[in-house]
């Protein structure tokens, strides 16, 4: 075999071989080569999930509120005479002095959703058969983002509508007690958990 013939293979053998090492373009590209140029688009696409959510908070994140009218706010002078008495002790509100945050937030449909309020117990109860209705406690709603959300009670839940599929409402409640009956001496304790449904 002749040299040249040699050379001449051991030359495309190179070829062959650095052909298999040379990058593999995975993207698009664009280019120019000309001075003051702009190459065409060169895409990139994303894709972004977002899950479905219903989310209901009352009070601080993480912590259950504690509503309290002490013997302050309720006294020998006020009690039962129909002018409404504001919580004066709240622990874990998650807001200001005396007040509780809600927030209600909703992706996932254009029905209404509806917050409902349940009981512990038939009622606030200081034993011996002493009771005072959940009705008599009660909350001022001011609006932080979006329309007031009204407290629900035992009873009577609040509907709240989405608008563009959307629910984002935050606020705080000022709870108070009604206070139009006296009722018997002592401390009355209840729990009322909250729950929010949107089908």
């Amino acid at each position: 075999m002749s040299k040249l013939i040699v050379k001449m293979m051991a030359a495309g053998a190179l070829a062959v071989t650095g052909a298999t090492v040379l990058p593999v373009a995975t993207a698009d590209q664009a280019s120019c080569g000309t001075a003051n140029c702009t190459t065409g688009n060169v895409p990139v696409n994303f894709s972004i999930a977002i899950p479905a959510v219903l989310r209901l908070q009352v009070g601080a994140v993480g912590a259950t509120a504690q509503v309290d009218w002490t013997a302050a706010a309720i006294t020998a002078t006020n009690v039962g005479n129909g002018t409404a008495v504001n919580a004066d002790s709240v622990t874990n509100g998650g807001a200001g002095a005396g007040l509780v945050a809600y927030s209600l937030v909703s992706n996932i449909s254009n029905n209404n959703a509806t917050i409902t309020a349940t009981g512990s117990g038939a009622a606030f109860d200081a034993g011996g058969g002493n009771t005072i209705p959940y009705t008599a406690v009660n909350a001022t709603a001011v609006p932080i983002l979006g329309a007031a959300v009204a407290l629900p009670v035992p009873g009577t839940p609040t509907t709240v509508s989405p608008v563009g599929g959307l629910i984002l409402r935050t606020g705080t409640w000022q709870y108070n007690y009604v206070n139009t009956t006296v009722y018997a001496a002592g401390t009355y304790t209840g729990t009322i958990n909250y729950t929010a449904n949107q089908p």
